[in-house]
């Protein structure tokens, strides 16, 4: 029988290990492109321009002063 050979047990696992390493490479390039992509929405959702965070400070500031009043009526 040709599987009762040593060789051809040795291909076999070799054959078998190199799927393995494929597999986990290809697990391990989907994990970085996930990490990658995740940081870049990071950076967009941090790193915006001057511009933009001083109107979401003034829009937070309007908010907040309009909030104020409109829960005058509430107790608490």
């Amino acid at each position: 029988m040709l599987a009762d050979n040593p060789i051809s047990w040795f291909l076999l696992m070799l054959l078998g290990l190199y799927g393995v390493y494929r597999f986990l490479r290809k697990v391990y390039e989907e994990s970085e492109r996930l990490r990658i992509e995740r940081e870049r929405e990071t950076q967009e959702i941090f790193l915006e321009n001057p511009i933009d965070k001083r109107n979401a400070v003034w829009y937070n500031k309007y908010i907040n002063e309009k909030g104020n009043d409109n829960y005058e009526h509430y107790d608490d």
